[in-house]
């Protein structure tokens, strides 16, 4: 049986037995497919999510998990050509966050037991070059006793020691692990006892006073009997801690040059009128004012003396305060 189309007449008997070579033709073709294992057929689609309200709520991300690369270690043997492989080990990472918080707590349990640990806590300082006192007397006024070694300061205890202690011409201080504090001390030389109103201070070549702390000491031979305040001196101002000077360096060489010519075991006195002398145990006073030319005023002063005793003269008061005008009293 044929049929008539617009082109041309049509078998159907011939295009049925087309549609079923065909149809064999791909039923021979998906059986190869599957023989060769593709799985074309099974393969699923993305998955599709859906924003908004159409069709329900949207679908769930598949969770996907890393697989962490592995490090590789291949051992060479004495055969040539010849390796072993060992077993693979995982690499470690590390998460930076978690790895700054732990070494944020152990820097803080370690500064707080740094802190609170007694082995760093000072017992006391260890003192060198003392002469006139004991460590005992300037640990007791230094306070180092308990404090942590971590909050002591070298320059601070330095500038306390000279403050507390005038007779410290030098300090040196050190500090060590675990609670070491080393102090270094040089001492001032008196050479000068200065009495006035009842108060005894020593004083050095340099003109700096300081206590006698120690009463049963020995003190120097040169004694001034002071009557009235020492000459003002300009007072400057001292960052490191160090005392100004309480009389000046000239005036200390004058009454050393005046003790040499005085009578034994007669003191120099200082007067604020007269300035420095002696009281002459003959029965008169000197005077040579300040202390300037005291050498041409001793020699004026003796030359007077030879007259006096040629004449026959007991004065009661001689002055060579200007060296240029001396005069003598017989009466005070």
């Amino acid at each position: 049986m044929s049929e008539t189309t617009r082109y041309g007449s049509v078998n159907r008997k011939t295009s049925n037995r087309r549609d079923q070579s065909i149809d064999r033709r791909l039923r021979e073709k998906v059986r190869e497919a599957k023989a060769r294992g593709n799985t074309y057929g099974k393969r699923r689609s993305p998955p599709v999510m859906v924003r908004g309200d159409i069709g329900g709520p949207p679908l769930p991300l598949r969770k996907t998990t890393k697989s962490r690369a592995k490090r590789r270690f291949d051992l060479i043997l004495n055969v040539p050509g010849a390796e072993m492989r060992l077993p693979a080990l995982p690499q470690v990472s590390i998460d930076m966050r978690l790895l700054s918080a732990f070494l944020v707590a152990v820097l803080g349990l370690l500064i707080y037991y740094l802190w609170n640990s007694p082995s760093f806590h000072v017992e006391g300082a260890r003192i060198v070059g003392l002469q006139r006192l004991n460590s005992r007397d300037v640990n007791a006024i230094m306070n180092l006793e308990g404090e942590s070694i971590f909050v002591i300061d070298p320059h601070l205890v330095e500038q306390k020691a000279r403050e507390a202690f005038p007779e410290f011409a030098e300090v040196k201080v050190d500090v060590g692990l675990p609670a070491i504090v080393d102090i270094a001390i040089v001492e001032r030389l008196p050479i000068l006892t200065w009495r006035q109103d009842g108060r005894t201070v020593l004083v050095d070549a340099n003109g700096i006073a300081f206590p006698q702390r120690d009463q049963a000491g020995a003190t120097p031979a040169v004694v001034v009997e002071a009557f009235g305040s020492p000459p003002v001196l300009h007072k400057e101002a001292k960052l490191d801690g160090s005392p100004v000077r309480f009389i000046p360096v000239e005036m200390v060489s004058a009454i050393l040059s005046m003790s040499a010519q005085a009578p034994d075991q007669t003191p120099v006195v200082y007067d604020t009128t007269h300035g420095l002398g002696w009281k002459d145990a003959r029965g008169w006073e000197v005077y040579f004012g300040d202390a300037r030319d005291i050498e041409m005023k001793l020699r004026v002063y003796h030359a007077m003396l030879k007259e006096f005793q040629a004449d026959g003269v007991q004065p009661a008061l001689i002055s060579v305060e200007y060296v240029h005008r001396p005069y003598y009293r017989m009466e005070k």
